[in-house]
């Protein structure tokens, strides 16, 4: 008997198919039309994502809320702008920290103490003088100096950095956008809730400002007064933080 001719099979391993794909301009920009429909599909998830959780922040009604509503009624649509322009740089610090640091950082006691008495005494202060003094500034509006506005957008920044629950916020969003994208998309993501954030901001002063026209001065004063109570409320909270 002759014996039989054994055929030899030639294994390509997973490189070799690789190179004989990409040798081959047809499957070469088949791969690449998919790849850039892959990216294009998570560009649009992460801006849909970003979206939603920058509406999402709307539900937060903070001292921050009250300081820039209070701050548009009092004298206007650009101290309005200037409050959001502060509440938006101190949202970019706080995200860079999140980005860059461990969620261990908020929980630190050290830092949770000196966060929460440094912004729980700006908000007393703050809310003592809308109690006790309310300022009808709203017949200069328009005239404000660059020094006002300046001051407006501080204080807008310091209530918003020296809160932790804001820390807390930006920690959540940067654990669950990166949890389902790449870092970079992560990244446009977040960027795109800043954009909705400092738009609605803006929004929100404007519209305080238009009502503001409609209010009476001994209304519109009664309304500081409220508004006082709730930062002095918000203020007694972040002060008791640490010690609960």
């Amino acid at each position: 008997m002759k014996p039989k001719k054994i055929k030899k099979y030639t294994l390509l391993n997973s490189s070799s198919i690789t190179t004989k794909y990409d040798e081959s301009p047809a499957i070469g920009r088949a791969f690449l039309s998919l790849h850039h429909a892959k990216s294009k599909s998570h560009g649009d998830m992460a801006l849909v994502t970003g979206f939603l959780l920058g509406l999402g922040t709307l539900l937060f009604i903070g001292p921050v809320f009250f300081y820039l509503l209070k701050s548009s009624i009092e004298s206007g649509f650009k101290a309005g702008v200037s409050v959001a322009l502060g509440i938006i740089l101190g949202d970019i610090l706080c995200l860079g920290i999140a980005l860059y640091s461990t969620t261990e950082f908020i929980a630190e006691p050290t830092f949770v103490f000196w966060a929460s008495i440094i912004g729980g005494t700006i908000l007393l202060l703050i809310g003592l003088k809308y109690v006790l003094k309310p300022n009808l500034n709203t017949i200069v509006k328009g005239r404000l100096q660059r020094s006002s506005l300046l001051v407006y957008g501080i204080n807008g920044f310091l209530i918003n950095f020296v809160n932790p629950f804001v820390f807390a916020v930006w920690f959540g969003f940067v654990s669950y956008t990166e949890a389902l994208y790449d870092h970079d998309t992560a990244l446009f993501s977040l960027l795109v809730i800043l954009v909705v954030i400092f738009s609605t901001d803006v929004l929100k002063a404007l519209f305080a400002e238009r009502i503001s026209r409609l209010i009476e001065p001994k209304k519109l004063k009664n309304t500081f007064r409220v508004f006082g109570i709730l930062m002095i409320c918000f203020s007694i909270r972040l002060l008791l933080h640490p010690f609960l």
